[in-house]
This record gives C-alpha cells, structure tokens and sequence, in this order.
C-alpha cells in the first residue's frame, strides 16, 4: 500500500471512492463533484499536507483529510473514507496513522454511520470513544402544508446581494449557542456557500423586525436529488427566539420547496442540540432518516 497526497488525476477515483463509501454505510452516494472541487480549493486547505490517499495495485481504496478548529489545543475533523471491497482493519490504522502524525496535539474526531460496524469497530479498536450524534431527517411534501405563523412585526425575504456579510455575522453569532461555534472567515464561508454552484438566493430566506435580521433560512436544491429541498443553515437570533420564528422560517422554506414542485425537504441537525432544533423540526413533521456517529480520541504524542 502506499499513501500520499492526491495527484490532480486522482479526481475522478477519489469521487469514486468517496461515494462507495456513502453507499455502503448510509445507502446513498451523495458526494459530489462540485463538493469535492469546493473541499480541495479551500482558502486554508493545503492538498499536500492536509489530504491522503492510500493507494494499493493502482487503485484508491482510502482516504483521508484533516480540517482543524482554531482552539487551543484545535479538534481535528478527520474525513475517513474506505472502499467497500478493502479491509477496514488494515485501511482505518494506516489512514489514523497519518492523522495522528499530522495533527501533533488535540482531539481527533472521525464519523461514519451509526450502522456501519465494519468502520465503527476499526475506530473503537483504534481507541475512539462515542462523542455525539448528528441526524438527517425529511419530510414529504405531498401532504397538507403548515402554514407559518409569523410574530408579530416580522417580514421575510430573499436575501439582497449586499447583505451576505450580514447574513456571515447572524450565522456565527447564532452558532455561539451551538456544540460547534462557527471560527471560520468570511471569504472560507462564502466559498461554501454564496460562490458555490449551488447558490440560489431566491432561496436565502430572512426575516427582519424593522432593520434588524432576527432569523434566516438558507436553502438550495440538492444537488443529487432534483426532487429535494435542503435546508442548509436556519437560525434566529436571541432576542427573537420562543416566538415560533424558527418554525415559521422552517414551514415558509417547505412551501417554496413545493412551489417548485420539489418533493421533499431535507436538514441535517445535530441530535443533542443545545438549543432544542431536532423537537422544533419535529413539530414540523420531520422524521430521522440518517444518523451519523462522531467519535473522538485525543492525539498521541
């Protein structure tokens, strides 16, 4: 086997890879083209030094990245992704290996499915404990929509073309109430977001008390199912939660998904929020499709 960074003609096998993956342990291939091109083009990612492959006969059968937090000691995201047909017990110690030697200090933190022993137990193997859980959940939109109640003295909108930074700076202080607060810079959000492919802001919804935005829906199509509406990032500022802004924002986002004719809606959400957004997408009729285990294991020096 040998590891080593990826050569810019690994693309196509890495997105290969990567899906094989998902379809194994969540039953759909949904890594993309465009989400993997976003990833390697990162303002701080640095392809040399922050991505692996390991290679066996000419063919990838793992890979690896590493993504640090700006804490001290930072917690690393380590994407570990394995090819269904290869050994998870040879594949998962030599891509932790590289890991370990990259991230010199900290906590390491690696997901895959809550259903995907053949991971799992070659991360519990490895010393990785259980940290969290983060869900999918959806809705079908073929049934009786829910009307969104507004508090009084709110309006709602798209988002203007000069309001982005403001939009950056309500997400970040939004997500100090969060299990992970937001250290990214404005340009790495907008990278992943309003330059991205997938940007549509006729669907950036925000709500406004007068000229202060009290909450924001962020959605886009998905970009493997046409039929799908994702609701990337909502929020609502603290002076204007427990008013039901949240879910008018929510049940306002579902009703512009069906005026497209979009057939369900999907988020992602983490399952022991801190701020009760899996009871709130409940409510609204959503339902867990996917769960996603987070362990975590500090760096050995």
């Amino acid at each position: 086997m040998t590891l080593r960074p990826p050569r810019d003609d690994d693309f196509d096998a890495m997105l290969e890879l990567m899906n094989a993956h998902q379809l194994a342990a969540f039953g759909e291939a949904d890594a993309t083209a465009e989400e993997l091109r976003l990833w390697l083009t990162t303002p701080y990612v640095e392809v040399e030094s922050d991505i692996r492959v390991l290679e066996r006969d000419g063919r990838l059968i793992g890979y690896a990245d590493v993504d640090a937090t700006r804490e001290e000691p930072p917690l690393w995201w380590c994407d570990v992704k394995v090819d269904p047909q290869a050994d998870a017990n040879e594949v998962v110690p030599t891509l932790v290996s590289w890991l370990e030697e990259r991230a010199e200090r900290g906590r390491l933190r690696v997901w895959t499915s809550e259903d995907d022993r053949r991971i799992t137990d070659a991360f519990t193997a490895l010393g990785f404990a259980p940290a969290r859980h983060s869900y999918r959940m959806t809705i079908d939109l073929d049934g009786e929509p829910g009307q969104p109640v507004w508090p009084e003295g709110i309006g709602v909108r798209p988002v203007r073309e000069d309001e982005h930074r403001l939009v950056f700076d309500a997400v970040v202080e939004v997500w100090r109430d969060t299990s992970d607060p937001i250290d990214e810079t404005f340009d790495e959000w907008a990278h992943w977001t309003t330059r991205s492919e997938t940007f549509d802001p006729s669907l950036w919804f925000l709500a406004f008390a007068g000229d202060e935005l009290a909450g924001f829906s962020l959605c886009r199509q998905s970009p493997t199912d046409p039929n799908v509406g994702y609701v990337g990032t909502l929020g609502v500022r603290r002076p204007w939660r427990k008013q039901g802004l949240g879910e008018a924002l929510l049940l306002h986002s579902f009703a512009a998904f069906r005026g497209r004719g979009w057939s369900r809606g999907t988020l992602g959400v983490d399952a022991s929020s801190p701020t009760g957004a899996t009871r709130l997408y409940e409510r609204a009729g959503m339902r867990v499709y996917r769960d996603t285990a987070f362990f975590e294991r500090p760096v050995r020096a």
